[in-house]
């Protein structure tokens, strides 16, 4: 692949993942709304917040330590499988009908 093409890769990649992330966004904040007690909002949004960063600051390096030392076609496929685990996981669990 060219540069110019692994740029345009990288490019309509980005573009998908705040795509999807703009439209995921509202669903799970109104879900988490529903199903959590007012007086708790407050921590509940601290703590969602919290743990998101805190797995981007530990994730990124990890994934990069292991690109760089097995491979990035291992990493990504590491990745890839966790994501469809998690969806699978979801998919069997009650929170599509909550």
């Amino acid at each position: 692949m060219t540069p110019a093409g692994g740029l345009v890769v990288a490019g309509a990649g980005q573009f998908l993942n705040g795509l999807g992330l703009g439209l995921s966004s509202p669903v799970e904040l109104s879900y988490r709304q529903a199903v959590t007690p007012d007086r708790l909002q407050a921590r509940m949004n601290a703590t969602i917040r919290s743990l998101n960063r805190a797995a981007v600051v530990i994730g990124a390096p990890v994934g990069g330590l292991v690109a760089d030392a097995i491979g990035f076609r291992f990493a990504l496929s590491v990745a890839a499988a966790g994501l469809t685990a998690a969806a699978l996981v979801l998919a069997a669990s009650p929170f599509r009908h909550a």
